[in-house]
């Protein structure tokens, strides 16, 4: 039987926070890709296949442990799971539009790409690239990292 998942307010707010700090890492790898290589800030490149950004070390501790964090202070298991998927696809959503309009406005390609019929696409397509590269390897298993970690202690704690 399927049931209706009903987050509470703390739910959502912890989810919605979730989601903004895990986007604000992904920028701040962005960003710091762009000032540091020459590649990118010389020759003003938006995107370079072998070159992606990438999270530190320190980053994906952040990541863990906002994931062990948030599995202790969420009401339940259900909400959990859920909440980590609408997470990362808001914290995606948030990250290529900042990516996207990056490139459009700061690299200078919406005078290249504003002549095209869909040109804003490109931008678009150019933000997904440099953000997937970020987000599949290290945000989701840092942060599934977190929760599994979240998990074993909170059950461990439960069953005392």
């Amino acid at each position: 039987m399927i049931t209706q998942i009903t987050p509470t307010r703390r739910d959502a707010l912890v989810v919605i926070l979730w989601a903004v700090a895990m986007s604000l890492i992904m920028i701040k790898a962005h960003i710091l890709k762009y000032q540091s290589d020459p590649l990118y800030y010389a020759y003003r490149s938006a995107w370079v296949e072998y070159k992606a950004a990438s999270l530190g070390i320190i980053d994906i501790f952040i990541l863990a442990a906002m994931g062990f964090v948030i599995t202790i202070f969420m009401s339940d298991v259900r909400p959990i799971i859920f909440g980590f998927a609408t997470s990362l696809a808001l914290s995606f959503i948030i990250a290529v539009t900042y990516v996207s309009s990056f490139i459009w406005y700061t690299l200078g390609y919406g005078n290249v790409l504003g002549g095209l019929s869909y040109g804003w696409e490109d931008a678009i397509y150019l933000g997904f690239l440099n953000m997937f590269f970020v987000m599949v390897p290290w945000v989701i298993g840092a942060s599934a990292l977190g929760i599994v970690m979240g998990f074993i202690i909170r059950g461990w704690v439960m069953a005392r």
